[in-house]
């Protein structure tokens, strides 16, 4: 029993379901700055026949085309760190 009324309801729906399969990171310069953008591809259950999602998130934008490399290092890393292996498909 919860009684915490912030905390979370026991009525709350479960999350659906999400299996991610990647996660990759991309730099790329928009009007003289340089932005990194994650992309994780997921494996969502799709009746149109389109199993594999990428969702794309744009992360921040830097000065330096180095600094937004290492940015992007630390970010695919961190974000790929508890990605499972395919369990077949």
């Amino acid at each position: 029993m919860n009684d915490d009324p912030t905390g979370p309801s026991d009525d709350a729906p479960p999350p659906p379901p999400f299996k991610p399969l990647d996660a990759t990171t991309r730099v790329v310069q928009e009007n003289g700055r340089w932005v990194v953008y994650l992309n994780v591809t997921s494996w969502e259950p799709d009746d149109d026949g389109h199993p594999v999602a990428n969702n794309w998130k744009r992360i921040n934008d830097y000065a330096t085309e180095s600094d937004a490399h290492v940015a992007a290092t630390w970010i695919a890393r961190s974000a790929s760190r508890n990605i499972r292996p395919p369990s077949g498909f």
